[in-house]
């Protein structure tokens, strides 16, 4: 069973931000992010590997705790989260307890 952090291990201030497909009126498709929630955060490295693909990609797999925010649980598959200013794709958000936390969990190919 996951825990609550304690407000002393939030100590990350990110970014939380949408994704958003506009199209002109040429027909062009342009992504837009929309910033949703900039919460405080407490970060757990789960796992990081290299793969050799033609190049050498690092994965780096993480989850972040946030308080809850209904705007993040409800667009979970379209939100990019920024943290020191690298990106990261938001897999999955979990509920932890009855309204209190949210895990996220991201990844990100640097």
């Amino acid at each position: 069973m996951r825990k609550n952090p304690y407000i002393g291990q939030m100590d990350r201030m990110i970014q939380i931000v949408q994704k958003q497909t506009n199209q002109s009126t040429s027909g062009a498709e342009t992504v837009t992010e929309i910033t949703i929630s900039n919460p405080w955060a407490s970060m757990e490295d789960v796992s990081g590997t290299e793969e050799t693909d033609g190049k050498i990609k690092h994965l780096v797999n993480r989850t972040y705790t946030i308080r809850f925010d209904e705007n993040v649980k409800s667009k979970s598959n379209n939100l990019i989260l920024i943290d020191d200013s690298k990106k990261y794709e938001v897999l999955h958000v979990i509920e932890i307890g009855r309204r209190q936390h949210l895990e996220l969990r991201v990844k990100n190919y640097e």
